[in-house]
């Protein structure tokens, strides 16, 4: 059985700088935050409390609180949005948060997008409406301003209304007021960051100042060109894109800049994810503090030993390319911060384990992606019955899951990456430049005005882009996407670009297919010789090498760089394991590994100026480099040798729901769902006891516990020793100098999900959905029951061994 080198015991006269100085110390924004839902505002004192602390003793950093539709039956617990009321909540919750660590974010409204009761229709999202008649003979359009009559998705109490006119620089002043005077009014300290979700304001693809704003930013009077607009003139869709642009001018203008701006007057950050929008998404990207991009599905890498689940869950729309656009935003401008919206639909509710989350969460790590926001966590009150109060599209990160009993790995987990991924700078190789012009000239076959870049179809409008960023990754090397506006304030710097956040690249890439006008001309002909034409690798080569542990290893990675050196945040999302000696794109001496998982250090082996690498699939780990040599010899390859726990076992139960009585005898470890009716239908966790003899050279040996298949995650314990939580692939823990001669207690407790509990619900008929709107849907959006569900395996799925 082929091992990983960093759990290998052989370790020979290792320098000291060959071990760093240990893990970064974490900044708070290195713990995860979570999208708070408030339902009906319904809270008080006591049960925030009780939220707050439970998050932050599973290691929480921040909570985002966004308000939404309220509980059925419950309307007279509901809180009217910025009401005195609603600001006291807010106040009580700064107060708890404060000394527990948690930093407190909120949206910038209820629900999606922004939008109220003080909106009027005058003020609200617009459309054209454009009129063709025919006057002696010949067509003649006009355009008429007509209102969407969109509200506000999901709204809260008091957030109830039209969305607002995002491109209207007056709507949107009059919409910020509100806030103005309720945190006026009340006293109450601003939050720490302001949110705003993906714009998803639909059919809004006009403004009452666009034929002024058109002539001024265009040069031409767009009401002459009302035919070349609708496609009836064909002018190669000029007009067409000169208006998608002006859209996006208006939105980055009137709504982002606008937005951001009153905000740090008050001295609050801003969160921003702006995919959806008709706009460049880089350039609002840039406006913000943290840009945020969104996960939404499950990818299947195929990682061996990763549980399946067919038929519940959906692919995820954000690939690598997209992911990026966020990350770019933020390396290009300087800012420290990218974070993600981590989680959405993953699986079918109550079906998520904490095994499924850590491949997408690595994909978004190796993205740029370093501050991680769960999709997320809905108030409950502590004692309502379960499963509580739920938001319908939610991974369900709260007290109210059965995983939360080993979530505190997975926070520990993120808290150690991204205390990684936020020190130093960003060191991707290349800029590429984005296209959105050529995106612009397109018109569908629906002859549609307003193109929308949300993340579910980006393929169809940037397929050709798509194609160069993935050719770009897989050749080696890594980017990051850069605007017209971001691209007129390149410079060259000491061989290198320069951007204006003060970020360095080898060159800029015009991916292939790029439309080059006259304006991206005088970008070309400023930069010269720092400019690659399409994606071939001999261009590339000239300025940089490739990652090896990419093109050699296919392991997905990112690197930073500090005045020390570089680091690495290395994943494998593929099916093989993987060991190989490799080079590094940059020069290095000698290097130390770092275990996200357990907190683990190891001097890597290194011989001229190879890396020897091992990485099962499924594993992580930081890789940071020095140039202080190091005498660290190479570990002898392990041997192989393995030992199966034969039993018999013991099993029986904690913290279950419903309770199962007694034990069971087990002549080896299986799931316990088929065992009894109450087992079949219970969450919470199964307790697996047997005893393991070792002869005296046997205890000598250095063992890892090899659990195999897991349902879903598992604390083990040595002759009553923690040796640590087994909670994603693969299951393999190192069994440190607990073993002994003779006999060793083993004690395995694993967690199930919550799934055969819910359905058992719905085959009894209990009304626990309950909540005014969209009640728990499934991810296709239909209402659904869990009836049907057969029960899913819970506990141990597989022999358990002990390796070398």
């Amino acid at each position: 059985m082929t091992l990983s080198i960093i759990n290998c015991p052989l370790l020979i006269a290792v320098s000291a700088q060959s071990l760093g100085a240990g893990w970064p110390t974490a900044k708070p924004e290195a713990k995860p935050g979570t999208r708070w839902w408030w339902l009906g505002s319904a809270v008080d004192k006591d049960n925030l409390a009780w939220n707050l602390s439970e998050y932050a003793r599973a290691g929480i950093g921040a909570v985002e609180i966004t308000p939404l539709y309220g509980v059925k039956g419950n309307d007279a617990n509901n809180i009217s949005f910025l009401s005195p009321k609603w600001m006291e909540a807010l106040q009580n919750v700064e107060d708890i948060a404060r000394p527990l660590g948690i930093e407190v974010d909120m949206n910038c409204g209820t629900g999606w997008p922004f939008g109220g009761p003080h909106i009027s229709l005058d003020e609200a999202a617009c459309r054209a409406i454009i009129k063709d008649t025919i006057v002696n003979g010949k067509h003649q359009y006009t355009v008429e301003i007509g209102r969407t009559k969109q509200k506000v998705k999901r709204a809260a109490p008091g957030g109830e209304g039209w969305v607002i006119d995002h491109f209207d620089r007056q709507a949107v002043a009059h919409y910020l007021q509100r806030f103005d005077q309720a945190f006026a009014t009340s006293g109450v300290p601003y939050p720490h960051t302001f949110f705003n979700d993906s714009y998803e304001v639909y059919k809004a693809d006009w403004t009452p100042t666009l034929f002024d704003e058109f002539q001024k930013r265009r040069g031409y009077d767009l009401r002459q060109k009302l035919p070349e607009l609708l496609g009836v003139v064909d002018d190669g869709n000029q007009v067409l894109a000169d208006y998608r642009e002006t859209l996006s001018d208006m939105l980055l203008e009137n709504f982002t800049q606008q937005w951001v701006a009153w905000a740090h007057q008050h001295g609050v950050k801003v969160r921003n994810q702006a995919h959806g929008s008709p706009a460049n998404l880089l350039d609002l990207y840039a406006a913000v503090d943290i840009p945020e991009i969104e996960g939404f599905g499950l990818s299947d890498f195929g990682i061996k030993g990763l549980r399946t689940d067919p038929g519940m869950t959906r692919k995820n729309d954000s690939d690598v390319s997209m992911l990026k656009y966020a990350s770019s935003a933020a390396h290009v401008m300087g800012k420290p911060f990218t974070s993600s919206e981590t989680f959405t639909w993953l699986t079918e509710h109550f079906r998520t384990s904490l095994s499924q989350m850590k491949p997408d969460l690595d994909l978004m790590f190796t993205c740029g992606v370093n501050h991680v926001y769960f999709h997320g966590s809905c108030y409950t009150p502590k004692d309502d019955v379960w499963p509580g109060w739920r938001f319908y599209a939610s991974v369900d990160m709260t007290p109210n899951n059965s995983i939360w009993r080993d979530a505190p790995y997975l926070m520990k987990y993120i808290e150690r990456c991204q205390s990684w991924l936020q020190l130093g700078e960003p060191d991707n190789d290349f800029l590429v430049y984005l296209p959105v012009r050529d995106m612009w000239h397109q018109r569908d076959k629906n002859n549609t005005l307003l193109m929308q870049f949300d993340i579910h179809s980006m393929a169809k409008k940037a397929p050709q882009f798509i194609r160069s960023i993935l050719t770009i990754d897989s050749l080696g090397y890594d980017c990051d996407y850069i605007s017209d506006r971001q691209l007129t304030k390149v410079r060259i710097a000491d061989g290198m670009l320069q951007t204006e956040g003060g970020t360095r690249y080898k060159a800029l890439i015009i991916p292939s297919g790029t439309t080059i006008d006259a304006s991206l001309q005088a970008q070309i002909d400023r930069l010269g010789g720092y400019v690659i034409r399409g994606e071939q690798a001999a261009d590339m080569a000239r300025f940089c090498q490739p990652e090896a542990i990419k093109t050699a290893c296919g392991l997905r990675a990112i690197r930073r760089k500090t005045a020390d050196g570089w680091h690495y945040f290395i994943a494998n999302l593929s099916p093989r394991d993987v060991e190989a000696d490799v080079a590094l794109a940059v020069p290095f001496e000698s290097a130390t590994w770092f275990n996200p998982m357990n907190g683990d250090i190891r001097p890597a082996s290194v011989s001229n100026h190879q890396l020897h690498i091992a990485l099962k699939s499924g594993e992580s780990r930081i890789l940071q480099t020095s140039n202080q040599s190091s005498i660290y010899v190479v570990p002898e390859k392990p041997v192989g040798e393995e030992i199966e726990l034969q039993g018999p076992w013991v099993l029986s139960f904690t913290d279950e729901a419903p309770r199962v009585a007694g034990t069971f005898k087990l002549n080896q470890p299986q799931t316990w769902e088929s065992l009894s009716d109450s087992a079949a239908v219970t969450m919470g966790t199964g307790v697996y006891t047997t005893t393991l003899k070792l002869n005296a050279q046997q205890a000598r040996q250095h063992w890892q516990i090899d659990l195999g298949d897991v349902r879903e995650s598992a604390r083990v314990y040595i002759n009553g020793q923690l040796i640590g939580c087994a909670w994603a692939v693969p299951f393999v823990l190192d069994c440190g100098s607990t073993l002994r001669k003779g006999r060793n207690d083993i004690r395995i407790e694993v967690t199930n999900l919550p799934a055969n509990r819910i359905a058992a619900l719905d085959r009894k008929g209990a009304n626990w959905r309950k909540f005014n709107e969209i009640n728990v849907v499934d991810i296709n959006y239909k209402n659904t029951t869990y009836a049907s569900w057969t029960p899913v395996a819970s506990g141990l799925n597989s022999a358990v061994k002990l390796v070398r």
